[in-house]
């Protein structure tokens, strides 16, 4: 009898224990990175993208700097929504590091 409630606590347990890491700030963060990462990739033509960026390389850094601001502002807004998030999630994973490493004060 003892043992099977020792089972049923353990496995509240380990689902609970799972469930927390599920819902962790980091996996939120990660879950949405991929999110946008995964919406920019469906409705951008990244091949188109990097074509260009390489055409406009040529012109030095203004060309790219205009191309950026161009490429984003001519888009849709749901594009520039997964923009803004993927940026917002890959600063809020990246900062913590470099704040462990002592880089960023």
């Amino acid at each position: 009898m003892s043992n099977n409630i020792e089972q049923k606590v353990m496995a509240s347990v380990a689902v609970i224990y799972a469930a927390r890491k599920l819902v962790s700030m980091t996996a939120l963060k990660l879950y949405a990175l991929v999110l946008s990462l995964g919406g920019i990739v469906a409705f951008v033509s990244i091949s188109n993208v990097f074509a260009n960026f390489v055409n406009v390389a040529q012109g030095g850094v203004g060309s790219i700097a205009l191309f950026t601001i161009s490429a984003v502002l001519g888009t849709t807004l749901l594009v520039q929504v997964a923009l803004a998030l993927c940026a917002a999630a890959t600063i809020s994973l990246v900062v913590p590091v470099f704040r462990d490493r002592g880089v960023l004060a």
